[in-house]
């Protein structure tokens, strides 16, 4: 891993899952290139056949094939590829690119040996078939941190041939130089599974970091845009507008200082794409196009080539409350105040951000849902503002009204850690006194040592009530009150019961006229389950915010009850 560079030396390294019919292209394609280069390929999980071509292939070039069972993500596996690559120069392809013009590698290559200065470099993108249809000639941003290709469905022009400076380069075809890719640490693997921006991060950190980047539009390659392994089964739109509002945070002041375009370079032209025949592709830019068959956007999702598994989530833990290990789900930031305590979360989760501020780390780092364990309210609403959904662990509804306030406005949803809001058992109870009644009911809760007792298990019992009631709790009066265990009277519905919380041996024991039961907690809560279940699409939590408000005004009233009387001589 990470060999030493061989000068001159191109590594091209290829992302590649399934369709193989674009792999297989691409690579005779290099076969026509000149130049001095060795090909990285990445299978990313392909189950399609493309293991098995790509462990046959007789192909001219030195040839390497990283194998992955599983797909992680662009920005992880381009790492992986980059970590084997021998070049002084790696040349970051995707397998739905042709080589146009055959001294492309070799031309990009001469620009970064003859210029120390450039950090990255990158050619003309045409679209597949006969027309000369431009898909990206070069990336450029304004002063206000719009975002996009130049020139994209525009007719091939004098202009689109010219070389000049750069503010950002597509992942579809980007030759970086290997040290300067090391040194700002490669792709952000925080924008997996779906990564779309990571190459506009990767471009600002080498310009942050003083180097330049170059457009070359005098060699061309052809972009089947739109197939990108890692764009399919994903609706791509909201991720793209989540990602490009982290990529504004992080590079406001690198879009500020150029190099300067006007908007209408950046304009968003409508492209009908027809790649039904791989051999004819057809691509034209309609005069007047039609909003519902015209390709208006690139990241519109493509539904017929969508998975059938549920799509990766990208999760922020604010607090160091470890969150349940759930496949698909990966932690990829952590924020807390106290540092050791970060970098332990932080290694625990193998998360590859790690930040002291919670807003922060909701600003900076892309992701589709964020668990709050301590109280961060200004963390909460940076991410309801944002659209993103919250979990918040009970010790975090501190501010009850502004987060409630909040979460009715925000367009992501807020729900709370209720860990036994759906156990099996509870629903049982509830389904029991709906049919005979009740005239009482006791809950007893005990758990190790170190907790709140009113903070921490008060809401899971209160909660517990009111699912098995199906009334809501109205009332807490607290009998008893010491530093580890607290006794109440507690009334729902007109029907008055006792609960009783403290340390000890974990347990959790509920009982009504005629019915009882002793619980066990399930492997992942049932309010994870539902936050997983929401960012992947699902209905709304059953723990939301706003529904169980009501029970945390009832809590909160009672731990300042019991604080009193625990100060009482």
């Amino acid at each position: 891993m990470n060999p030493t560079p061989v000068p001159g030396l191109v590594s091209v390294v290829m992302l590649v899952r399934n369709r193989l019919e674009y792999t297989r292209r691409a690579l005779a394609s290099l076969a026509r290139a000149s130049g001095e280069f060795e090909i990285v390929v990445v299978d990313n999980g392909s189950d399609d056949g493309t293991a098995e071509h790509l462990a046959a292939l007789d192909h001219p070039r030195a040839l390497t094939v990283l194998r992955h069972e599983d797909d992680r993500g662009g920005s992880e596996r381009r790492n992986v590829g980059a970590a084997v690559a021998r070049g002084e120069f790696l040349f970051f392809l995707d397998n739905d690119v042709l080589v146009d013009d055959p001294d492309v590698v070799e031309v990009l290559a001469a620009e970064l040996a003859a210029d120390p200065g450039l950090g990255a470099v990158s050619p003309l993108l045409l679209y597949p078939g006969d027309r000369e249809l431009v898909q990206c000639a070069g990336g450029a941003s304004t002063v206000d941190g719009h975002i996009g290709p130049v020139g994209r469905g525009k007719p091939l022009g004098a202009e689109h041939r010219a070389h000049r400076d750069q503010s950002w380069a597509p992942t579809a075809a980007l030759m970086v130089r290997h040290s300067s890719f090391r040194r700002v640490g490669g792709f952000d693997e925080s924008f997996d599974p779906v990564s779309l921006c990571e190459d506009v991060d990767l471009c600002c950190r080498l310009r942050a970091d003083g180097e330049r980047l170059r457009y070359v539009g005098s060699v061309a390659m052809r972009h089947f845009e739109g197939t990108t392994f890692n764009h399919v089964g994903h609706d791509k739109l909201p991720i793209w507008k989540r990602h490009m509002r982290v990529i504004r945070s992080r590079w406001a002041e690198v879009f500020a200082t150029g190099p300067a375009h006007p908007a209408a370079d950046l304009a968003w032209v409508p492209v009908e794409k027809d790649y039904s025949d791989l051999d004819r592709p057809r691509v034209s830019a309609p005069r007047d196009p039609d909003p519902a068959s015209a390709d208006l956007s690139f990241f519109a999702s493509d539904r017929a080539l969508a998975t059938a598994e549920p799509a990766d989530v990208r999760v922020l833990v604010v607090g160091t409350d470890a969150v349940p290990a759930v496949r698909g789900v990966r932690v990829v930031g952590v924020a807390d105040p106290d540092v050791r305590a970060l970098l332990t979360a932080a290694r625990v989760h193998g998360a590859p951000w790690a930040l002291r501020d919670g807003a922060r780390l909701v600003e900076t780092v892309p992701a589709e849902g964020v668990v709050v364990g301590a109280p961060d309210t200004a963390a909460v609403l940076t991410a309801l503002r944002r659209g993103l959904h919250v979990l918040l662990g009970k010790r975090a509804v501190d501010e009850l009204a502004r987060l409630v306030e909040a979460a009715r406005q925000a367009s992501g949803r807020c729900s709370v850690d209720l860990p036994w809001a759906h156990h099996p058992e509870l629903v049982e109870l509830g389904k029991a006194v709906a049919e005979g009644g009740t005239e009482g009911f006791a809950v007893r809760l005990d758990r190790p040592e170190g907790h709140d007792v009113v903070t921490e298990l008060g809401p899971d019992a209160l909660d517990a009530v009111e699912r098995v009631l199906g009334v809501h709790v109205t009332d807490v009066r607290t009998v008893e009150a010491t530093r580890s265990r607290v006794r109440a009277e507690a009334v729902a519905g007109g029907v008055t019961g006792t609960i009783e919380l403290g340390w000890g041996e974990p347990r959790f024991h509920f009982s009504t006229t005629g019915a009882a039961a002793d619980l066990v907690a399930p492997p992942v809560s049932g309010a994870y389950a539902d936050f997983v279940g929401a960012l992947r699409g699902g209905p709304a939590p059953l723990t939301e915010l706003d529904a169980v408000a009501g029970l945390f005004d009832v809590v909160l009233e009672w731990r300042s009850e019991v604080a009193a009387l625990r100060t009482t001589p």
